[in-house]
């Protein structure tokens, strides 16, 4: 069973790789990362996947603007959500 914990850790990750500036991290390592962490999500089993896209949503209430949306489109952007 994945937690709201992890989902709340993998999204803070996330959250940094997209939205720290240029001068924190360089982009195109910022891009490898989240790609990376993308192929690792998807890997997880079927089950694990939508439960991971399902604490995505539920978290996505602590964010706030467009972190929020972000967090809410995290299944979609990982590739994880079901088809």
């Amino acid at each position: 069973m994945v937690s709201n914990d992890v989902a709340i850790a993998i999204a803070n990750m996330a959250i940094f790789f997209e939205f720290c500036s240029d001068d924190t991290l360089d982009p195109d390592t910022a891009i490898q990362v989240m790609e990376q962490l993308s192929g690792d999500l998807q890997a997880l089993d079927e089950n694990s996947r939508r439960e991971l896209a399902a604490s995505f949503l539920a978290i996505s209430s602590r964010y706030e603007g467009e972190v929020r949306a972000f967090v809410e489109d995290m299944p979609h952007a990982f590739g994880i959500e079901e088809s």
